[in-house]
């Protein structure tokens, strides 16, 4: 260790890098999942896209008739869930996205809280997505490193403390 490092900021490049890495990811899982959402609402509300699709499913000669009306509930279903679910998946990530940021300006402050705070945004960025798993390491940094601790010399003292 180098004789001036003791004085030197505790510099926390490492978190910091890990955390816009993360927001960028949320941004453009925010911005996918916004058009993916437009793009299943469009479909389920499109006419023509319904009938081309029942006419397809319908003169499918390998289904019975209560096959054929069975897939086509189920994907007119799944396809007003995926918007649904959709749009709590943006807000999940506005959140996340919004808690990155206070955890980023908060850093050099108080690492305890941003660690905390990137380990949330990390759980609502999605449990296991490449974006949290980067929440997840910068959070355990943030908790884990601690600044170096001055070394008393007592090299000139007569007297040692027990």
């Amino acid at each position: 260790m180098e004789p001036n490092s003791l004085n030197r900021p505790f510099k926390r490049t490492g978190e910091r890098v890990l955390g816009i890495i993360g927001l960028v990811f949320n941004v453009i899982g925010i911005i996918l999942t916004f058009a993916l959402n437009n793009f299943m609402k469009m479909l389920s509300t499109n006419p023509q896209f319904q009938q081309e699709f029942e006419a397809e499913i319908w003169n499918d000669p390998t289904l019975t008739e209560s096959d054929a009306q069975a897939i086509v509930d189920m994907v007119y279903f799944g396809m007003d869930w995926m918007v649904s679910f959709g749009w709590f998946f943006i807000a999940a990530l506005v959140i996340s996205s919004v808690l990155i940021v206070i955890a980023l300006i908060q850093l050099n402050k108080n690492a305890k809280l941003s660690g905390i705070l990137f380990i949330i945004a990390g759980v609502l960025a999605g449990i296991l997505t490449l974006s949290s798993i980067l929440l997840y390491i910068a959070g355990i940094m943030c908790l884990v490193r601690k600044p170096p601790v001055a070394e008393t010399s007592y090299d000139n003292d007569q007297m040692r403390p027990l």
